[in-house]
């Protein structure tokens, strides 16, 4: 039983672990787009971020928080 409370712990942890940073590249889950970080703004004490998508004809800018990157996109 702990053998499998020990798997889980750290299954979570792993996804939890990295931190989202200023000019890194992301992988959307759904359709394989490539974006980029720009900038970190903090909210109302909740971190967002900027973010640009690659090979985007009209180089939209998305404000997103960390909460939906972790949802939506993988590094």
């Amino acid at each position: 039983m702990v053998f499998i409370k020990n798997i889980f712990k750290s299954n979570h942890k792993k996804k939890q672990d990295f931190n989202f940073s200023v000019g890194q590249k992301l992988y959307s889950k759904k359709n394989g787009a490539v974006c980029f970080i720009i900038k970190e703004i903090d909210l109302n004490n909740i971190k967002h971020f900027e973010i640009c998508i690659e090979n985007d004809v009209y180089k939209r800018e998305v404000i997103l928080s960390e909460h939906a990157l972790r949802l939506n996109y993988q590094h």
